[in-house]
């Protein structure tokens, strides 16, 4: 893990190429180095974009709307959950709770936190800050 850990300091993220040279420097298989990076949401697979969305789906945000909101960001901008934009400007996560329940449906927007997303007409305004 600490391992891991300093590569995605190092690279933002992990990339196959990284998980392959840390399985032969530690002498372990690629399976178990991608299980690790897999199953720990806080090691990523793919860098994140200049601006960076996620949108809660914990039980509470989904209940009250978070499935649309990331399906209105991902048309807006073109950019599947998971995915980053081909220029490196967004990225789009879907994620569990963040611990902003009271504010639900939550998305933040590099660490910047939007909540009370309840009606679709909020998301094209907030996006357009980030145009910039």
């Amino acid at each position: 893990m600490p391992v891991l850990q300093k590569a995605q300091g190092i690279y933002g993220y992990l990339p196959i190429e990284v998980q392959k040279m840390i399985a032969e420097g530690m002498g372990v298989s690629l399976e178990e180095v991608y299980g690790i990076t897999t199953f720990y949401s806080q090691f990523l697979l793919n860098p994140k974009g200049d601006v960076a969305i996620a949108v809660c789906l914990g039980t509470a945000c989904y209940v009250k709307g978070s499935g649309e909101i990331i399906n209105r960001i991902s048309e807006k901008l073109g950019v599947k959950p998971g995915e980053t934009s081909h220029d490196g400007r967004y990225s789009l996560d879907a994620t569990r709770c963040i611990g902003a329940c009271g504010l639900a449906p939550v998305m933040t927007i590099n660490e910047e936190v939007y909540g009370r997303l309840s009606n679709l007409d909020e998301i094209d305004p907030i996006l357009e800050k980030y145009k910039k």
